[in-house]
């Protein structure tokens, strides 16, 4: 348990746990031995909420950092990338799926995407052949995060820009909905 996390005026520790609470659900619809492919900007902020032994507790043996061309071997029935919603990254998951597939291992594929679910994405892997070789495709909201006592992070590079593309949820909107949630599990609602 973080203990910097409680002791302020409001507990964030709850919205740790929280995080926590949903990682732990993915992890166990993904029956099995698991290895985590991490988009290399997810494991910083990854680490402020869960650590390798959570992870270990849901039998995740290895991880990897998402690179092009052939996964590192593991032995494992479950490959679970854990990405950005970013086209580019969608050619290097494709990449990695038909190399796998190449070697005619018996494996599930996942993603999650954090912090929102890309029809563009998904219509990425479609086009390099590879979407309907994942089993679960979901999103883990991870917007603001607890650094300390006293400090919320929105980890989103395309804060402070304005957004060129009307189809995607602008910044402010995205704080919104993360404020609703929050709010929905100090006073223990559902939205």
């Amino acid at each position: 348990m973080a203990a910097h996390l409680s002791y302020g005026r409001v507990n964030l520790n709850i919205l740790r746990e929280a995080a926590r609470k949903e990682l732990r659900e993915f992890l166990d619809k993904c029956a099995g031995s698991k290895a985590i492919v991490w988009d290399e900007y997810l494991t910083g902020p990854f680490g402020l909420i869960a650590q390798y032994s959570l992870l270990k507790e849901h039998e995740v043996e290895k991880m990897f950092t998402l690179k092009a061309g052939r996964l590192p071997a593991a032995d494992v029935k479950n490959i679970i990338f854990f990405v950005r919603p970013r086209l580019e990254l969608m050619d290097i998951i494709a990449e990695n799926v038909i190399g796998e597939d190449r070697q005619r291992s018996q494996r599930d594929f996942h993603i999650l995407f954090v912090p929102r679910r890309s029809l563009l994405c998904e219509q990425r892997l479609k086009e390099q052949g590879v979407l309907g070789s994942f089993i679960n495709i979901e999103e883990y909201i991870l917007d603001l995060i607890p650094y300390d006592g006293d400090l919320l992070s929105m980890e989103s590079e395309t804060a402070f820009r304005v957004p060129q593309d009307h189809s995607t949820r602008s910044t402010a909107l995205c704080l919104v909905f993360t404020l609703l949630t929050y709010d929905c599990i100090y006073i223990q609602c559902s939205i």
